[in-house]
């Protein structure tokens, strides 16, 4: 069940950080990725208390509270540094670096607070780590140089660090707990964003373009959040993250089957490995 909760949020984050890059592509506002931050985390909250209302947690403790409440400050900034990280680019650079620091952080964590993995689990992880650069790196591998030399690289480290450890966070909420903990993320989101909106390059207020595509952004990364915060709380972070970082193939099939754009031999070679990397976790499950 973790296993295809954490494919399934996979699915539609990926689906989401597609609309996330048309949409600021189109826009092509400096503060477009903050505006439609802000419009999707709004939507995402608003359909997530929709379905609160007749879904209800099982039983909420006061720890449940707390650590949604901290995965949402460790979530809030990353939205928009994720979508300008992906605007500014090289994404070669900026996405394997981004996805490969999420899923080191809990797996480097978690053996500290009792989330150990089995073999198949860290085998898993081991095929995690190929697959999430040969998909994300656009086709190619970058070079040491351009990593160390790249003007995203620390903001990559900073969206990979706060996804990793906001996986954690999630991981330690009861599974009583339902999908409350997505709504708080959000919430959260909802009250910070604006702050970082002012903070921000562009000042990114919402325009027509951002309005449009972080509504259905909303809708989408509101069921993603759900599916990933079920599977945060029945198994390990380390594993969940993993899953979850292979998003990029998902924004590369559609890329390539709806919007007709080049399929690498490097990125088929990581979808490869993103299979091997689900199987052996639903292995180890």
């Amino acid at each position: 069940m973790t296993v295809l909760l954490g494919g399934l949020s996979a699915v539609f984050f990926g689906i989401g950080d597609l609309l996330g890059g048309i949409g600021v592509r189109k826009s092509g506002r400096s503060g477009a990725a903050v505006g439609m931050s802000i419009v999707a985390t709004s939507v995402g909250a608003l359909v997530i208390g929709v379905y609160l209302l007749f879904s209800p947690p099982e039983s909420l403790a006061r720890s449940d509270i707390g650590w949604s409440v901290l995965a949402g400050l460790s979530m809030s900034a990353t939205r928009p540094l994720l979508y300008l990280g992906m605007a500014r680019g090289p994404i070669a650079v900026f996405a394997p670096t981004f996805g490969l620091t999420a899923i080191t952080v809990p797996a480097v964590a978690g053996p500290l607070v009792g989330q150990h993995l089995g073999t198949w689990e860290l085998l898993g992880l081991v095929a995690a780590f190929p697959a999430v650069v040969l998909l994300s790196g656009e086709g190619r591998v970058p070079t040491i140089g351009e990593v160390f030399h790249s003007p995203v690289l620390g903001m990559a480290v900073v969206v990979g660090t706060c996804i990793g450890i906001a996986g954690l966070f999630l991981s330690f909420v009861d599974d009583s707990a339902g999908v409350f903990p997505a709504f708080m993320t959000l919430a959260v989101g909802f009250v910070v964003l604006p702050v970082v909106s002012v903070l921000m390059p562009g000042r990114g207020l919402p325009d027509r373009v951002t309005t449009r595509f972080g509504a259905i952004l909303g809708a989408t990364s509101a069921i993603a959040f759900m599916l990933s915060t079920l599977a945060y709380q029945r198994g390990s972070a380390a594993v969940v993250t993993a899953l979850i970082c292979l998003c990029p193939g998902v924004s590369i099939v559609i890329a390539w089957k709806f919007f007709h754009e080049r399929l690498a031999a490097l990125q088929m070679v990581g979808g490869a490995f993103g299979v091997l990397t689900v199987i052996l976790f639903a292995l180890g499950a």
